[in-house]
């Protein structure tokens, strides 16, 4: 639809008198935020098998339509799933939707058998139930859809959760970790809804930008917390939005953990940025303060706010991620942060063999489109390589099956915030990692790496890998 001058100029008259409203009537509308929805937790005792059975579910994003999506046991967004280092964990996937779906938990390190994906995929009323060895480190990942040329819809719609990997080691560390106290999950997506608060999933080459910001499924949620230190596990699930958070009074994140865990000792970061598919553990003192936002970089505008009525905006109509209310009551954790909080002695065991990595513009990898009868790489379990990893345009990249350290930014040595290994990473020109082959996969099932903006990822942005095993 156009818009004439004189609509748009009555339109921009109508905004400038809404603006100038006094605070207290505006505030009144805005009263009601929602509490954050916090996600049940699932754990298995004493070897019990673990269920997630994805289906439809019902939710309201809006605070006021009850809408019809899909998740995993009658949630939008499933249950945090935690575990143990040094444990077997059965966990049986039900699909109980009307299509086919492949599920994997991105971060996890178990072999490519266990993994899910193309080789995996249940038709409806299907089951599949791996047996997962639980050896890594802490760390928080998570499981989503990986449906061949669905996965980025799935997620959209709902099919996504945190999982939590804990040891003895983060267990004895003095950081929060009583899940939903002081420790809690942050899931950030974006939507598109309409009127009625129902979302409306249409991408573009480019991928998927909503105008909605959702956290744990809700619209600028709160929480209230007592005073101390509290911990947020951060998870880009957006399709391709990328995300510059800070906090409203300008104090630092501490950043604890990066994708693969913990980091040798905590970092103090002013701006955190979230690339699609990364997390992110960061702790919080609120002792001596009562009130604070993290925000997510601009909002729209009143002006931006009239265009997006004739035309799609990519701008978030509000970018508030988590209030946070601290009483007076005393925290679990008070202390000062430990100095020390892993102490990473890995060793470089093999030559390093380098490779590229390039993601094709529009699609593809090194010029090619994703072929699940093809194998890309073959590499060996135990081997560190060095990876230059290109980007026609600025997008997210995940390798399954290993951990990396980000080496440089186009030259330039990486901030604060790309510390520690990883298996996500931002790419906007190109990046240099050094990666290390920590799982087996098989000609049958290889692991995947690709782009995470999604969209380009179901496009043909994915690329197989066989991991031989060592011997």
């Amino acid at each position: 639809m156009s818009l004439s001058r004189r609509r748009f100029l009555k339109l921009s008259s109508i905004a400038m008198s809404i603006s100038m409203l006094p605070t207290a009537v505006r505030a009144e509308k805005n009263a009601g935020y929602p509490l954050l929805p916090i996600p049940p937790l699932l754990e298995s005792h004493l070897g019990q098998p673990l269920f997630l059975t994805l289906k439809k579910s019902y939710w309201s994003f809006d605070g006021s339509h009850r809408t019809t999506t899909i998740g995993c046991n009658g949630y939008y967004l499933g249950p945090t799933i935690r575990v143990e280092t040094d444990s077997d964990l059965k966990l049986v996937y039900s699909n109980r939707l009307s299509e086919e779906v492949a599920m994997t938990v991105s971060g996890l390190q178990v072999p490519g058998t266990q993994i899910g994906g193309a080789a995996r995929l249940m038709s409806p009323n299907v089951d599949w139930s791996p047996v997962l060895p639980i050896r890594q480190p802490a760390a928080t990942c998570w499981y989503h859809a990986n449906t061949p040329g669905k996965m980025a819809r799935q997620i959209h719609d709902g099919l996504v959760g945190m999982w939590i990997v804990s040891d003895k080691t983060s267990k004895n560390l003095n950081i929060p970790n009583h899940y939903g106290v002081d420790d809690f999950p942050i899931i950030m997506q974006d939507k598109r809804l309409d009127s009625f608060g129902t979302p409306h999933y249409k991408a573009t080459a480019e991928g998927f930008l909503g105008d909605t910001l959702l956290v744990n499924g809700v619209q600028e949620p709160y929480i209230k917390v007592a005073r101390g230190w509290i911990r947020l596990r951060l998870l880009n699930a957006s399709n391709s939005r990328r995300y510059l958070l800070e906090i409203s009074d300008k104090r630092p994140f501490f950043l604890i953990a990066s994708d693969q865990g913990l980091l040798p000792a905590p970092v103090s970061i002013d701006k955190l940025p979230m690339a699609p598919g990364e997390r992110r553990e960061v702790l919080i003192d609120m002792s001596k303060t009562e009130l604070l936002t993290i925000t997510a970089g601009r909002a729209a505008g009143i002006m931006d706010r009239i265009k997006g009525l004739f035309e799609p905006s990519t701008l978030l109509n509000s970018t508030k991620v988590l209030t946070i209310c601290s009483s007076g009551l005393l925290s679990l954790v008070t202390d000062n942060l430990p100095k020390t909080l892993v102490n990473d002695t890995s060793q470089i065991t093999s030559t390093i063999r380098n490779r590229e990595v390039t993601l094709s513009k529009p699609f593809g990898i090194n010029g090619m489109m994703r072929d699940v009868k093809r194998i890309d790489l073959i590499t060996q379990q135990g081997a560190w390589e060095r990876w230059i990893v290109k980007a026609h345009e600025p997008q997210a990249f995940h390798i399954e099956g290993v951990r990396f350290k980000v080496i440089n930014h186009n030259g330039v040595v990486p901030g604060p915030e790309d510390y520690g290994w990883k298996d996500t990473v931002w790419i906007n020109g190109y990046s240099e990692l050094l990666v290390n082959m920590l799982q087996p996969s098989y000609d049958h099932f290889p692991f995947l790496y690709f782009s995470q903006n999604l969209e380009k990822a179901d496009k043909g942005s994915t690329a197989q890998m066989v991991i031989n095993p060592s011997a």
